[in-house]
């Protein structure tokens, strides 16, 4: 009797063993299946966060300091358009080269892993693509350097992808940036061609001596406008003679210094008309300073 007791215990033991021991496999795999599940989850998670890395080319825009120690660095590159950069400014002796890179029309490399749910992107590197030789020493370059990376902030703000726009505005910077003559008119014919891209350059083809432009509809008519935002026959006149030159040729067309400041103040009307939110510009009465 007694030897009967101390098996039945002995069993009992037993059983409670394997209990205890499947018990433990079950949370062993039930943790591991969790931790499974979490990793696929992050993953899944991290691919949607960064869905590709960009290499390409841009041109700064403009750069707008964000707390004590950031910078949000507008750029427009030739694959993604207009991209927002949040970098951080270091607070060493690199931090005047550092900044140079974010000065508007620096002609900048890229790489970034894309964030599409972020509304600003972290470059990996920022980096000076091609230097330019004359536009921040000469005094007059600079002067129109400043007005046009101001205008291009605003006309270029949110603009999606677009190639061709980008070689345009790259090579007619570099044409601007080497020339040493006959350059006095390059921002009226450059911000005119520019339409082009943007979608409302005006047909040239309908103009004929004596028709008013209407700046609204981006074309001519042979009666006034109903409204303000047109020009008479002799600035109308101005318009086909831009557009039918290029930036080369632009010196066929002589301006002096008040018809000059009057074709920017209509090139300037004329992007706030067909450019949502496009405000005053700052540096435009700088400019009229300078070539006054």
């Amino acid at each position: 009797m007694g030897l009967f007791v101390i098996s039945g215990c002995k069993g009992t033991s037993k059983n409670n063993m394997r209990q205890t021991f499947r018990r433990k496999m079950c949370i062993f795999c039930c943790f591991f299946c969790f931790c499974r599940f979490f990793s696929v989850l992050f993953a899944i998670f991290a691919c949607q966060m960064s869905d590709s890395t960009i290499h390409t080319y841009g041109l700064v825009l403009r750069a707008v300091r964000y707390g004590d120690s950031q910078v949000i660095v507008s750029v427009f590159t030739a694959e993604q358009g207009t991209v927002p950069f949040i970098v951080r400014q270091p607070r060493s002796g690199k931090a005047g080269a550092k900044a140079s890179v974010w000065q508007p029309l620096t002609l900048v490399e890229l790489v970034w892993d894309v964030r599409q749910r972020s509304a600003l992107q972290k470059p990996r590197e920022m980096t000076v693509w091609r230097s330019w030789r004359s536009l921040p020493f000469e005094p007059y370059k600079t002067a129109m350097s400043l007005f046009l990376g101001e205008f291009l902030g605003y006309a270029l703000r949110g603009e999606q992808a677009n190639e061709a726009m980008f070689e345009y505005i790259v090579q007619a910077l570099t044409w601007f940036d080497e020339s040493e003559v006959h350059y006095a008119n390059f921002h009226v014919v450059f911000l005119l061609h520019l339409t082009r891209f943007l979608g409302f350059m005006p047909n040239v083809e309908d103009w004929h001596e004596g028709c008013f432009f209407d700046l609204e509809a981006a074309t001519f008519t042979t009666v006034p406008p109903a409204h303000v935002h047109y020009l008479n026959p002799e600035e109308s006149a101005l318009v086909p003679k831009f557009l039918r030159m290029n930036i080369r040729s632009m010196q066929v067309v002589g301006l002096n210094g008040a018809m000059r400041r009057r074709a920017l103040e209509i090139v300037t009307e004329f992007y706030r008309l067909h450019v949502p939110e496009f405000p005053e510009l700052k540096s435009l009465h700088v400019l009229a300073e300078v070539f006054a």
